[in-house]
């Protein structure tokens, strides 16, 4: 990704190239140029200092004799000559106490109250002094005195010197050093420069390429147009790029493989559970056909045979019947949840009217077993649908009773928090391994019966508890040791109790009574239809059956007569449904109440069937609830209850 042209990334690289280049360059000229100012400025103090001296003394000794003789004229002369010549400020001679002559301005002279020292600086001015002494005469002179003793200077001679010349002298050299490391630094600076993007320029190139690659863009490649180790940069930056975008091809191939490896296998898969689901419906439904059959003519048997062997036998046959009724209800069950089919209907209920439901119901079978039973009351009310809960309840309960030989089972409410409730049911059983604990809720799972026990049923029941948890919005969890016993929980929210008025007893419709009905059955099944044909003709009802619609039609236009009830199997022969052969009769006749039977536990027939707004019966039938049934349609023919 490419920066903002002030912070790009080829300026900063510059930059520091620049830098690197040019610091020491900068440093190594300042310090030459230090060098040499500081030189030349000691240089030239030192010249201004030895030419005071000089100068100072020369002019001293040249004065000497005429100062001491009184020729003052002649030695003002001479310091006028020497402070032009040198270019000083002032020349002075003094006694100590004042000035006694004075050549130049008097403002550049040292203070008097002061000793006079031979050299002395004051800011920008130098002081040179020198005694003046009188003449050592080499012989005899009549007009001097001898000298009997050492002469002590009576006078100094006074030179002022401006420093100027030396800042001057360093003004020159700074300015000198200046512009050579100008000069210098400038010359560096086109050079580094150039240099710099020779080097630059390549690397924000193979910079830019690499970012592209990293975003996705693996056929971006480098300009090879760089010498040395930019050139091998550049083509490894190259080789990488043509690997990546073949590595990325290859995963991109196996990729597209496995995807195509992975919906293979899900559609497998699909198929496998569309084919175990048809397989279960079609096996659900053509075990019904002679389980329905069956559990008609045992009630017809039952009612023939007399006491004895013959009715222990039937008594036998009844309850397999009624054992391989309910193992393919659990599969109903499961069907049912799978089609979306059953709705929940909460509502704020009084959770004791359920437990009181449940302990009627499994008090017996816990009786029965030694075991017992322990439900604890509770005021609390419940938002939920009180059906299904019961049904949850009910089959968590059956299914600890089962699988309990000693002790009890116990259920009961935990409050959580304010606004929640948790139910729980425990059991002093065999207990759940940790590793087996998540799987008993899978269809078909059971984990004590290697045998498959028909008393044990399929596996279905925590699967179905599970599902209509979900459908309740709750989750079933389980806890167990082994050898110690389970808990299995459950949680709900809590509500308001409500106050409730008797409700008013329906109106009902005085229909015909039973045993003076006439009723339409069809069935492709002849079996079933003798079998029904010998229960209804124990119950006195007048049944018209036949194979299909056409032919119960033609049998009740020769009795002449209208039915008051129509039942009718869903699969019929030539692909009918039972929907298409009342809606025959219903045309003929007028709109007959009616109800559909069937055996088949698909999905997608639950569904249609739950859509035409029929009342439905599962084969197999028991004939006391068919004709509770048919009562109860008699009674209230508008009624369309699913039992």
């Amino acid at each position: 990704m490419l920066a903002a042209p002030g912070n790009s990334p080829t300026l900063s690289l510059r930059l520091r190239i620049l830098i690197v280049a040019l610091l020491p360059l900068l440093v190594a000229v300042g310090l030459f140029a230090a060098y040499f100012a500081h030189r030349s400025t000691n240089e030239a103090e030192s010249a201004l200092t030895s030419k005071g001296r000089d100068s100072v003394r020369r002019l001293a000794e040249g004065i000497a004799f005429d100062l001491f003789t009184g020729n003052l004229p002649y030695v003002k002369r001479q310091m006028d000559l020497e402070r032009h010549s040198i270019g000083a400020q002032s020349v002075a001679i003094t006694d100590g106490q004042v000035w006694t002559l004075l050549s130049g301005a008097p403002g550049p002279l040292p203070d008097l109250k002061q000793a006079i020292p031979l050299q002395q600086r004051k800011e920008r001015l130098y002081f040179f002094s020198h005694p003046v002494n009188p003449p050592t005469p080499q012989e005899s002179d009549p007009y001097l005195e001898p000298m009997t003793k050492p002469h002590v200077p009576t006078a100094y001679v006074v030179i002022s010197m401006t420093r100027m010349p030396v800042e001057l002298t360093r003004s020159q050299v700074g300015l000198a050093a200046a512009g050579m490391a100008f000069l210098s630094i400038s010359l560096a600076l086109v050079l580094a420069w150039r240099l710099s993007g020779v080097v630059s320029e390549p690397l924000h190139e193979i910079t830019r390429t690499v970012g592209l690659i990293a975003q996705g863009n693996l056929d971006e490649r480098v300009q090879q147009d760089s010498p040395g180790e930019l050139g091998m940069l550049q083509q490894g930056i190259n080789q990488m790029a043509s690997r990546l975008e073949e590595n990325q091809r290859i995963l991109a191939q196996r990729i597209e493989e496995a995807t195509a490896e992975l919906r293979a296998q899900k559609a497998q898969a699909e198929s496998a559970t569309l084919a175990k689901s048809r397989f279960l419906a079609a096996a659900s439904h053509d075990l019904r056909q002679p389980l329905h059959a069956l559990s008609l003519l045992v009630e017809a048997l039952q009612e023939r045979v007399p006491e004895g062997e013959a009715k222990r036998l039937a008594d036998h046959i009844e309850s397999s019947a009624t054992t391989m009724e309910n193992l393919l209800n659990a599969l109903l069950d499961l069907s049912r949840l799978e089609a979306g089919v059953v709705e929940a209907r909460p509502e704020c209920f009084p959770l004791a009217r359920v437990l009181d439901n449940l302990e009627r119901q499994f008090a017996p079978v816990a009786s029965v077993k030694g075991l017992r039973l322990i439900i604890h009351r509770s005021k609390v009310w419940v938002y939920s649908d009180p059906a299904l809960l019961e049904r949850i309840l009910a089959n968590l309960i059956s299914n600890a009773l089962r699988y309990t030989d000693t002790g009890g089972v116990l259920l009961g409410a935990r409050r959580v928090q304010k606004d929640w409730l948790r139910l729980e049911v425990w059991d002093t059983g065999k207990g759940i391994p940790a590793e087996f604990q998540a799987k008993v809720f899978e269809e078909y799972f059971q984990l004590a019966n290697p045998e498959r026990h028909r008393d044990k049923g399929l596996g279905l029941g925590l699967a179905i508890v599970a599902r209509l948890a979900r459908l309740l919005g709750s989750s079933v969890q389980v806890r167990s040791r082994v050898d110690r016993g389970s808990c299995f929980d459950l949680r709900f929210s809590r509500c308001h109790a409500q106050r409730t008025d008797m409700p008013k007893p329906a109106a009902r419709t005085l229909g015909v009574p039973l045993e003076h009905a006439l009723v339409v059955f069809i069935d492709d099944d002849e079996s079933i239809l003798e079998a029904m044909a010998e229960v209804f003709g124990q119950w006195g009802v007048g049944l018209a059956a036949g194979e299909d619609a056409d032919q119960v039609r033609r049998e009740l236009d020769e009795l002449g007569r209208k039915p008051d009830v129509i039942l009718c199997d869903y699969r019929l022969k030539d692909g009918q449904t039972g929907i298409e052969a009342i809606a025959i009769l219903q045309a003929a006749f007028g709109p007959v109440p009616a109800a559909l039977i069937t055996g088949d536990t698909a999905p997608e027939t639950i569904q249609t069937l739950r859509k035409s707004g029929m009342p439905i019966l599962h084969k197999p039938l028991k004939p006391a609830k068919l004709r509770a049934f048919l009562s109860h349609l008699l009674a209230n023919p508008v009624s369309h209850i699913e039992p």
